[in-house]
Parts: structure tokens; sequence; C-alpha cells
């Protein structure tokens, strides 16, 4: 990790002559914990049905949002569990309610989810991705250890 870090400061040396680091403020949001997954090392995960299971309505993840821009928070990472009840129309319904209601950066949905949605609703992952951003998404995060399983 230390190599990386040292390789990206002298590519970050090279591009800009000033010593500027940056940042952002963002919030990761979870808009569901229900999955039917499974992974073995993933703590978060609830069963459909478990006292503990959740799917946030959009003025909990709106107050979650609102709580991240009073704190100068500039983008939210929407990520959740493998929900088989979640498929591509309710993510184009939330993203559109997040982006007419915020201006925020929409960071959302693991390569791993959006395989999950593309199989759930039956249409290609290259419709899934298409139809997110129509609705308002910014930019896909890199996968967690689930893209492995």
């Amino acid at each position: 990790m230390l190599l990386l870090g040292n390789i990206a400061s002298r590519i970050s040396r090279k591009k800009t002559k000033e010593r500027i680091v940056t940042y952002i403020v963002d919030r990761n949001v979870n808009y569901t914990n229900i999955c039917v997954t499974d992974c073995a090392f993933c703590a978060f995960y609830r069963k459909e049905g478990d006292e503990e299971a959740y799917v946030h309505h959009f003025e909990i993840i709106a107050e979650k949002i609102e709580e991240t821009i009073s704190l100068g928070g500039r983008q939210i990472l929407l990520q959740g569990g493998h929900n088989a009840n979640l498929k591509i129309d309710y993510f184009e319904d939330l993203f559109r309610c997040i982006k007419e209601r915020f201006d925020i950066h929409l960071h959302a949905l693991s390569p791993a989810e959006i395989v999950h949605t593309a199989k759930i609703s039956k249409i290609t992952i290259a419709d899934v991705i298409s139809r997110l951003a129509e609705a308002g998404l910014d930019s896909i995060p890199g996968g967690g250890a689930e893209i492995l399983v």
C-alpha cells in the first residue's frame, strides 16, 4: 500500500506544480441490508424476514443526505444488499427523487449490485447502467469483496 501511495504522489507532483491534496466529504448510505448472496465474510446482511432487515424509504435516505449536505458533504455512496425485491425501477425512482431534491454527486451501486439488478430485472448490464445514468447516477464505486463471490 505504501508503494501505491508513493507512485500516486509522484504522478500527482508531475501533473501539478503545487503540492495540493484534495478531498471530498461524503457519506455511505445503505438503502437495504436484505441480501440473498450469503457471503461468508459479510456481517452486514440480513435475510428477508429477519427482525433487523430493512429497506429504507426515500424520506429516511433524504434525511441522511440532508445531514451530509449540512456538514459540507458533496457526495453520497449509496449501497446495500442484493435484495431480490428491488429491481431497476426501484433504483430509477430513488435516483430521480434524490436528484430532483438535492444537488449532490450520486456515487452508487457496486458492480456486484449492478449485475444482481440486471439479473433480477431481466435486462442487460449495459441497460442497467444506461437507465441508472439517465435517472441520475453520476459514478459507480469499485467493487468490494463481494465481487469475488
